[in-house]
């Protein structure tokens, strides 16, 4: 069991590390693109996000 919950822990950290280093773009989709350009980077869009 506690080997299980060694794995489970180690997974998890591994996820929240790769998503904390993320650079967030925030603006318009044009404006992130011309960014992502600039730095060489993909462009993910989250077309789901609560605005407001």
């Amino acid at each position: 069991m506690r080997k299980s919950g060694f794995i489970l822990w180690l997974v998890g950290f591994f996820a929240w590390s790769s998503a904390s280093a993320q650079t967030w773009l925030t603006g318009s989709l044009d404006d992130a693109l011309a960014k992502a350009k600039i730095i060489g980077k993909p462009v993910l869009v989250d077309f789901f996000a609560e605005t407001g």
